[in-house]
């Protein structure tokens, strides 16, 4: 039943947030929520956390519009409730859009949600990647995120959206959509319990991503799966070179060697591969440090191999990042006006 709510009670109200508020215990449902939003026109502020109100609400509802909406934040909530607040409200002023949801088990109507219940927010998406230049997929083996690189830059668009899903392939596939080649996307690998080859095969023939970073991976076959996703073609166009525009690798973790580096280069620029098109220079970034924060060591640099990785043709150079105090390790750089690795 619509809850008829007294003229004006919420006409001036800037911030709303509920917390942890379901259907079990006070009968609540989408259709109360909808009613409180078309009530308040003035708001700004708007954050859903931990909402499980039945979903009852009529798909012919008018839309709510929000001039003055910059802030919306859904927390832990299923994305169906998500989608049905999101399908419902238009917000023109929105510049802070911040998204953790769960899908289901199957994932079916997640296609729905990322290309019909968001729909309205694909542009302050785009926006937030195309201000800065750049933003980051993640993918820990639990679900998939994409955010952008704004947040603490005032006064430009941002963005975070978690999806808790085992099925990422059409969040990938959205992102790809939204960016329509545009270049600057980072994609971060940071998963413990391994990541299905579907998933990663997905990300092959992307052309908006510049850079991948592939975390701590505590499994040599995980750590060597991940870097097949720049070293082997897309099954789909085997004649292709993956990740095509790829600029930069960053290498943490301790589980690949030097020698799982110059395999993967190797293969990566394949002559055959790159038949007609310019090769993309590939800057490779290491962590300095012989040791981990957590104690355990880092894979050793051997010299010699470095140096074959180095002379691979469309390796642009190999860069140490991170601390530079001593530690241990042993600091090499290369000298291009000698074409020879140089002792720091």
């Amino acid at each position: 039943i619509p809850i008829r709510w007294k003229t004006g009670l919420f006409a001036q109200l800037k911030v709303l947030q509920l917390i942890s508020v379901s259907h079990d215990d006070v009968r609540f449902t989408t259709t109360h929520l909808l009613d409180a939003l078309r009530a308040s026109p003035c708001l700004e502020h708007l954050e859903l956390s931990s909402m499980y109100p039945a979903i009852d609400h009529s798909p012919s509802l008018p839309t709510i519009m929000y001039p003055g909406l910059r802030y919306i934040r859904l927390y832990d909530c299923h994305y169906g409730f998500a989608g049905t607040i999101l399908r419902h409200i238009r917000a023109p002023s929105c510049s802070e859009l911040y998204l953790r949801v769960f899908a289901d088990d199957d994932g079916q109507d997640l296609p729905i949600f990322l290309n019909e219940d968001l729909r309205n927010f694909k542009e302050l998406m785009r926006a937030g990647h195309l201000l800065i230049g750049s933003s980051e997929i993640t993918l820990d083996g639990y679900g998939f995120g994409w955010s952008s690189c704004a947040e603490d830059v005032v006064h430009l668009s941002t963005f975070r959206v978690y999806v808790f899903s085992e099925r990422p392939i059409p969040c990938i596939s959205w992102v790809e959509e939204i960016l329509q080649g545009d270049p600057g996307l980072s994609i971060r690998f940071d998963f413990d319990e391994g990541i299905a080859q579907e998933v990663l095969e997905s990300i092959k023939s992307m052309r908006c991503a510049t850079r991948l970073e592939i975390e701590h991976l505590w499994s040599v076959e995980w750590c060597l799966l991940a870097l097949k996703v720049i070293s082997e073609p897309p099954s789909t166009d085997p004649s292709s070179p993956p990740l095509p525009c790829l600029q930069e690798l960053l290498l943490y973790g301790i589980e690949w060697t030097s020698q799982n580096v110059l395999d993967m280069v190797r293969s990566r620029f394949n002559p055959l591969l790159w038949e007609g098109i310019k090769r993309t220079p590939l800057t490779i970034k290491m962590p300095r440090g012989a040791f981990l924060s957590n104690g355990l060591p880092r894979p050793i640099f051997d010299l010699t191999t470095l140096v074959k990785i180095r002379e691979t043709d469309g390796v642009e150079c190999i860069q140490f990042v991170g601390s530079e105090e001593l530690s241990g390790s042993l600091a090499i750089t290369w000298d291009e006006r000698k074409s020879a690795p140089a002792w720091g």
